[in-house]
Order: C-alpha cells, then sequence, then structure tokens
C-alpha cells in the first residue's frame, strides 16, 4: 500500500467552513471516482494538545493499492479538464480556510502491517 498524507493547519474560527468544505471536496471525488480513484480516504483531526490556541491541526490519509494507482490519480488532477476545472474550484475554496503555507504532503510506503 501507499499512503498520500497531508496535514494542515486551519484557525478554529473557520473551523465548521473548512470542514463543510472538505464534505464537498469528497463528495465531488466520490462523484468522479472513475478519474479520481480513492481506495479509502479518511479526514482527520489532531487530538492532542495544539501549538497556538486559535489553530486547529487538520489531516488526510488517501491510501492507494500502490505508485502506479497513486500516479494515475495524479495525472488525472493535472491532465484531465474536467478534473483540473473542478479542482482549481475547489481549492481556491479551501486554500482560502487553511493557514498558508501550513500544508505538507508526503508519500509513504506500507512496509509492515500487522491486523
Amino acid at each position: 500500500m501507499l499512503y498520500a498524507i497531508s496535514r494542515w493547519r486551519v484557525l478554529k474560527e473557520n473551523g465548521e467552513k473548512h470542514l463543510e468544505c472538505i464534505r464537498e471536496i469528497l463528495e465531488l471525488q466520490k462523484v468522479h471516482s472513475e478519474k479520481l480513484h480513492f481506495p479509502r480516504s479518511r479526514i482527520v483531526q489532531f487530538a492532542g494538545t495544539e501549538v497556538s490556541p486559535s489553530e486547529e491541526t487538520w489531516g488526510e490519509i488517501d491510501e492507494y493499492e500502490d505508485r502506479d494507482a497513486y500516479d494515475k490519480m495524479a495525472k488525472a488532477m493535472e491532465e484531465d479538464p474536467e478534473i483540473v476545472k473542478l479542482k482549481s474550484q475547489y481549492d481556491s475554496k479551501w486554500e482560502a480556510l487553511i493557514v498558508p503555507g501550513s500544508l505538507k504532503t508526503e508519500l509513504w510506503t506500507e512496509r509492515l502491517r500487522y491486523d
């Protein structure tokens, strides 16, 4: 498995707007699941003590079968005209709600699994 793990911060005053925006984005992904294949996607919120009392830390964990599956989805987000247009619309709305410069994304490969 390959995991795309993202983390960002949101001002607490924007928390509810942010959550609604995330719901809209996930719904768009479902509607276009033939092009944006996310076998499993989770939105999480940091449960520890925040560094700033005015901010919340959020995250997303997307699972992919392998690197090829991730690359196929990433290519659609960059090259498919319909997806590029949708992404531009929801990115501008979402980016207005997060703390500038706070988004960090990494790719992780599963090495061991204990179920």
